[in-house]
């Protein structure tokens, strides 16, 4: 996909902050892309990247059942990141649409004639956090202990109904050597694509930033406590790594014919405390607001590991580079992150009070 008339490239979970991203980046790189949302969602779409003539949003209510004959219509390459996240589901509900959409939409695609394929899973479908992340280990939660756990973040079912997806979808392309899949999964992830802010319209409407709410939080002085948890992975990074996954070489040209499936996380550690400190020196009017570690208690939504607690051991990035060519050294640093991060969150502030 590396010629200079790109091809048409469909995203699902458009609306989503990492589905919205990867469209903003694709576009930005002058590829034409078809993006997927719903409801309200796809009327934000629309308006976020309106500036964008190659862009087109169509409205998909169901990705377990949808027909994608027409929209699927001229696409070469498929990116398929929706997903239900941690507790905005039933467990039933988020099951389903994590194993049979994926597949569905699979189908649909090879049906269409596309042979290039991206899914986006997570980190969690490993043994997160402490590994390992090859690519045929799995974390050992099984459907049953997920449904049956006293789990009110719905972490469980997230990790359970990820490992069930990609073992489905393993399974699926077993039989399918013509296709050329790629499958992604990041830890927590940061950033905010430019234009994302029309999903969030009011003060208060911060559930689409998703994983940015644990650096959205370092901005809270009052806090009583606060969320941490292990590995990250820039946005900006993690969009360029789908957009090389489109063009990544066939998997019966990768050395060990191992399956295309890639933990993929920045090389770096991700320490809360650190970013504060980031945050207070590079942005110093934001350093009467930022939160207090020592009045401050932890709620660890994973136990981090040892003896690098906020660093992913075990991550591939010999395969990450043969399959994607993405080098080790070129992933973002935590400061990076971080800064622009909250960057992009106090301009997300700056736009409610002028609405307001």
């Amino acid at each position: 996909m590396s010629s200079s008339q790109k091809p048409l490239v469909f995203v699902t979970g458009a609306s989503g902050l990492i589905g919205y991203a990867i469209v903003y980046h694709l576009l930005e790189a002058g590829y034409p892309v078809r993006g997927a949302a719903r409801g309200k969602k796809l009327e934000h779409l629309k308006k976020a990247l309106s500036t964008y003539p190659q862009f087109e949003a169509v409205e998909i209510a169901d990705v377990s059942t949808g027909d994608y004959s027409e929209i699927f219509k001229g696409v070469e390459g498929l990116i398929h990141c929706a997903a239900v996240l941690p507790g905005r589901a039933d467990k039933d509900t988020a099951f389903r649409s994590a194993v049979d959409g994926s597949l569905h939409v699979l189908e649909e695609a090879e049906r269409a004639g596309i042979k290039k394929i991206v899914t986006t899973s997570s980190v969690s479908s490993f043994n997160y956090p402490v590994g390992p992340y090859g690519p045929d280990d799995f974390n050992p939660v099984t459907k049953e202990q997920a449904f049956a756990a006293d789990d009110p973040i719905g972490f469980m079912v997230y990790a359970a109904e990820k490992k069930y997806a990609d073992l489905a979808v393993l399974d699926w392309i077993k039989t399918r050597p013509h296709l050329n899949v790629t499958m992604l999964a990041p830890p927590n992830v940061y950033g905010v694509a430019p234009g994302f802010e029309e999903f969030l319209q009011k003060p208060g409407d911060i559930g689409p930033l998703t994983s940015n709410l644990f650096i959205y939080q370092l901005l809270q002085r009052d806090a009583a406590q606060f969320m941490a948890a292990a590995g990250f992975i820039d946005i900006r990074d993690l969009a360029r790594a789908h957009i090389l996954a489109l063009d990544s070489i066939p998997q019966s040209a990768v050395s060990d014919r191992k399956v295309k499936r890639l933990a993929i996380a920045a090389p770096y550690g991700s320490d809360l405390e650190e970013a504060v400190k980031y945050i207070s020196q590079e942005r110093p009017e934001l350093k009467e607001r930022l939160i207090d570690f020592e009045k401050t208690k932890p709620i660890l939504s994973m136990k981090l590991p040892e003896p690098s607690p906020w660093e992913l051991k075990g991550i591939e990035y010999g395969r990450l580079e043969e399959i994607l060519g993405m080098k080790k050294r070129e992933f973002r640093t935590w400061k990076e992150t971080v800064l622009d991060a909250v960057d992009r969150l106090v301009k997300m502030e700056e736009r409610w009070k002028e609405s307001s």
